[in-house]
């Protein structure tokens, strides 16, 4: 399993993932998104320095998700992170994800913090977050609008050093 930047050829398998309904749920933007906008927003993306698109692929070289890195800020050494597994990955691909992830941010790329916002009712997502060692920092009351009303988020931070520490018991067991 690893990671590998996402390329032009792969935005429609990338976008038909992004608009399934168990994803899009639990992102900030809900809205149907269209291949014109998503490779608009591909162009414009892929010409930045301080974010990366990867997909997270198999052992077969299949893909079964993707992971961003944005706002790489390099002078203070942290960035944001989201993810999300294809609908019909198996299970476990999320942790398999996770852990390839976080290893490439923190030894690949050197960071010394990541940080994820999660919305409230995404109870799943920040029980992912605790399970890979990230630490609530702090709760930004209704800081969010979405279909439903305000909706509070969640922001997370995991350290180099934690990671290091935590990977080990994780992958024990």
């Amino acid at each position: 399993m690893s990671l590998r930047d996402i390329q032009e050829e792969d935005l429609e398998l990338m976008l038909s993932w992004r608009n399934h309904p168990s994803v899009r749920s639990s992102m900030f933007s809900q809205s149907t998104i269209e291949l014109q906008q998503h490779q608009a927003w591909f162009s414009r993306e892929a010409k930045k320095d301080d974010s990366a698109w990867l997909f997270f692929v198999d052992e077969n070289d299949i893909p079964a998700g993707v992971v961003y890195f944005t706002d790489m800020d390099r002078t203070a050494n942290h960035a944001f992170w989201g993810f999300y597994a294809a609908p019909d990955a198996p299970p476990g691909t999320g942790t398999k994800m996770g852990v390839e992830a976080l290893d490439y941010f923190f030894q690949a790329l050197g960071f010394h913090k990541l940080n994820a916002e999660v919305l409230e009712r995404n109870q799943r997502s920040q029980r992912f977050h605790q399970k890979l060692g990230f630490q609530t920092e702090g709760v930004f009351r209704d800081h969010y609008m979405g279909g439903s009303g305000y909706e509070s988020v969640t922001r997370f931070g995991l350290l180099n050093g934690e990671w290091s520490a935590h990977r080990h018991k994780l992958l024990l067991g």
